[in-house]
C-alpha cells in the first residue's frame, strides 16, 4: 500500500514539474514571435524571461517557510493555482510590454512554492537512502520537458499562435492541480501536513554552513548556462546559424534527451557508487559541459549542435542533480523546506540574470562569440567552487545543521 502511494505521489509531482519546466521552455521559442509582435530589442526580450526568475528567486525562501509550517500539500496546490492562472493572463490579456513582464512576474510567484514543497514531502515520505533517486525522477521532468517541449512548442506556435500556447498550459496546469488534490487524499500524507510545531529553524545558522553558501553559488552558477540556453539557444540558431524554426527546435530537443536520461542515471549512480565523492562527480562534469557548450557554439549543421547539446546536457544535469540532491541526504526533514528554499534561490537567481546579461551581451558584440564565453565561464565556476568540500565532507551534516542538527536522529 505505501509503495503504491509512494508511485502515485511521485508520477503527480513529475507531472507537475513537468509543466513547470515546460512553461520556461515554450518561453525561449515564444520570444521570436513576442519580437515580432511588439517590435523589441534583445535586451528587453531578456527581461522577459529574467522578469519570472526575479520572482522565483523573491519568494523561494517565503515559500520554503511556509511550506515547513503549513504543509506541502497546500503550497503545491496554490503554486499550481497561480502559474496556471497567469499563464493563462499571459497569453490573454498579455496586449502591452509591461503587461508581459507583469504576468511573468505573478507566475514566477508560483513557480517558486514548486520545488520546495516537493522536496519537503520527498523528504517527509522516503528513506534517506532513496530520497536522491525519488528526487532525480522529478528532475528528470526537465529532460522530458526539454525534450517534447520544443518540439510541441513549434507545433503549437505554428497552430495556434504564442498566446494559445500559454493559455493551453495554463488549463493543464489547473488539471494536474485537481489531480494531486483529489487523488491524494489527506489521510495518506504523513510529509505534507506536519508543520513545526516544537522546533524552529535558524536561518542565520544555515546562511553561516559554508556547505550552504557552496551549494547557493554551484547552482547559481549551473542554472545561468541551463536557462541561459533555453532561453536564447533557438533564437541563437535561427538567426545566427539560419535554421528553421522546427529544425532549432530538434536540435533543442536533442538537450532534453540528454537532460532526461542524465537525470535518471545519475541518482542511481551517484547515490550507489559515489557516496562521499559528490563534489568530485560535479568538478568533473562542469567542466566537460563547458567544453560541449562551446563546441555548440562552433557547430554549423545541426547534427552537430544537436549532438554536443546533448553532450553537454548530460554532463551539465550530472552536476545538478548532484548538487540538488545533496542537502536532502544531509539536512534534517523538519529544516527542508527552509534550507532548500535557500539554495533554491541560488538557481533561480542564475535564471534571472542569465537571460538579461545574455540579451546585453548580443546587444553590445552583434554576436554570440561573448554570450557563450560567459556560460562556459560560469559552467567551470560551477565546477571549481565545490573542490573545498574535498576536505571536509566527513564533516558536511554537522556543518550544515550547526547546533539543531545534533542529538537527532532521522525523522522517519
Amino acid at each position: 500500500m505505501q509503495g503504491k502511494r509512494h508511485s502515485l505521489m511521485v508520477f503527480l509531482f513529475f507531472t507537475g514539474y513537468a509543466i513547470v519546466y515546460i512553461d520556461k521552455t515554450v518561453i525561449g521559442f515564444a520570444i521570436l514571435p513576442i519580437e515580432r509582435e511588439f517590435s523589441l530589442r534583445p535586451e528587453q526580450l531578456g527581461y522577459i524571461p529574467g522578469i519570472f526568475f526575479l520572482a522565483y528567486s523573491l519568494f523561494q525562501i517565503p515559500a520554503g517557510w511556509f511550506a515547513d509550517r503549513f504543509g506541502s500539500k497546500k503550497i503545491l496546490l496554490g503554486s499550481l493555482f497561480l502559474l496556471g492562472g497567469f499563464a493563462i493572463c499571459f497569453g490573454w490579456l498579455g496586449l502591452t510590454f509591461s503587461l508581459l513582464l507583469t504576468f511573468r512576474f505573478l507566475s514566477g510567484m508560483g513557480h517558486a512554492g514548486y520545488p520546495t514543497s516537493c522536496a519537503k514531502a520527498i523528504s517527509a515520505s522516503f528513506s534517506i537512502e532513496k530520497r536522491t533517486f525519488a528526487q532525480s525522477i522529478l528532475l528528470s521532468s526537465a529532460g522530458l520537458a526539454m525534450t517534447l517541449g520544443p518540439l510541441v512548442a513549434v507545433y503549437c506556435l505554428g497552430h495556434a499562435g504564442w498566446r494559445g500556447s500559454f493559455i493551453s498550459l495554463g488549463i493543464i496546469a489547473f488539471v494536474v492541480m485537481s489531480c494531486i488534490y483529489f487523488l491524494i487524499p489527506h489521510q495518506q500524507q504523513e510529509g505534507f501536513h506536519s508543520p513545526l510545531k516544537q522546533r524552529d529553524v535558524s536561518y542565520r545558522q544555515l546562511l553561516k554552513s559554508p556547505v550552504v553558501i557552496l551549494l547557493f553559488i554551484s547552482i547559481f552558477c549551473l542554472n545561468i548556462p541551463s536557462y541561459g540556453l533555453m532561453t536564447w539557444l533557438p533564437k541563437f540558431l535561427v538567426q545566427s546559424r539560419g535554421m528553421s524554426t522546427s529544425t532549432s527546435g530538434l536540435v533543442a530537443a536533442a538537450g532534453g534527451a540528454g537532460m532526461w536520461i542524465s537525470s535518471l542515471c545519475t541518482g542511481y549512480l551517484v547515490g550507489r557508487y559515489m557516496q562521499g565523492k559528490e563534489h568530485r562527480v560535479v568538478c568533473t562534469s562542469s567542466l566537460l559541459s563547458a567544453v560541449c557548450i562551446w563546441l555548440v557554439y562552433l557547430s554549423d549543421s545541426a547534427m552537430s549542435a544537436g549532438l554536443f547539446l546533448f553532450l553537454g546536457y548530460v554532463f551539465l544535469m550530472a552536476s545538478f542533480v548532484t548538487v540538488f540532491t545533496l542537502p536532502m541526504k544531509r539536512l534534517p526533514m523538519y529544516a527542508m523546506g527552509a534550507a532548500m528554499g535557500i539554495i533554491y534561490t541560488g538557481g533561480t537567481l542564475g535564471g534571472f540574470v542569465a537571460p538579461i546579461i545574455m540579451g546585453y551581451l548580443v546587444t553590445m558584440s552583434q554576436g554570440y562569440f561573448s554570450t557563450f564565453f560567459f556560460l562556459v565561464l560560469v559552467m567551470v565556476v560551477s565546477g571549481l567552487v565545490l573542490l573545498p568540500l574535498a576536505g571536509k565532507y566527513g564533516q558536511f551534516s554537522s556543518d550544515a545543521t550547526p547546533k539543531y542538527q545534533q542529538g537527532e536522529t532521522d525523522d522517519q
